[in-house]
């Protein structure tokens, strides 16, 4: 089994959601984006299903039966229009920058009805509130040294609930579903602070579903957030 570059237990909790979804059936095209050494694309290919990876790394991936092909950093998917069933990304949005031509080409290389589930770190969890607060930077989300690019290690993209949902809108798909893969301790051990979310969420003049979901127990307790997205059919 190739290595795992997520966090442990990431890629299964991935696969799990994606089998929610009635796209998940046997000989069904998926992309794996972002795969590092294909350990999703091995589990993916496992449970039945067409799969396909791409990456920045120039080698292919050590998995008999995924094509493979390499990304550019432009974020242009090397995939034709409405060629796959369902996409993956796990680990991967909070490295890069230009959301707006990734979930684009997302959408292109969907088909309608099509299925995009993407994880990431979880910025709205109340550790990750007080983290803020205390020094500025969000949990998994450090400072970044000045001339240095490093796509492969670099968290540079600490976006919420809302904002993804807003992207993903953007281009035609429409957010389904969101989950978390466990609570954090810590943000249990603060959960006394969860009203104080809530009333603040009750006061904002823009209060809706949107500001509710970003004060829910998932957010407000969640490691990693994971994040499902159906195509407009």
């Amino acid at each position: 089994m190739p290595q795992e570059m997520s966090i442990s237990g990431t890629n299964d909790f991935a696969l799990h959601l994606l089998s929610l979804e009635t796209v998940f059936k046997p000989g069904a095209r998926i992309l794996d984006i972002g795969t590092g050494k294909g350990a999703l694309s091995e589990k993916l290919k496992h449970a039945g299903l067409t799969v396909s990876a791409c990456d920045l790394n120039p080698d292919p991936i050590d998995v008999e039966g995924v094509e493979y092909r390499q990304c550019d950093e432009s974020g242009t998917l090397p995939f034709s229009d409405e060629s796959f069933d369902m996409a993956v990304a796990v680990e991967v949005v909070e490295h890069i920058d230009g959301h707006d031509l990734f979930f684009s080409e997302v959408s292109r290389i969907l088909k309608p009805g099509g299925i995009f589930l993407f994880t990431t770190p979880n910025i709205l969890s109340m550790k990750s509130r007080i983290k803020f607060l205390m020094t500025g930077c969000y949990y998994s989300f450090g400072t970044l040294t000045p001339f240095t690019r490093d796509p492969a290690s670099q968290h540079i993209s600490p976006y919420n609930l809302n904002r993804y949902a807003w992207a993903v809108s953007m281009h035609g798909m429409t957010m389904t579903r969101v989950s978390t893969d466990k609570s954090q301790r810590t943000s249990l051990l603060l959960s006394i602070l969860f009203p104080f979310a809530w009333i603040s969420g009750f006061l904002n003049p823009q209060k809706g579903e949107l500001a509710y979901n970003q004060n829910s127990a998932t957010c407000l307790l969640g490691r990693t957030l994971a994040m499902t997205a159906c195509k407009s059919k």
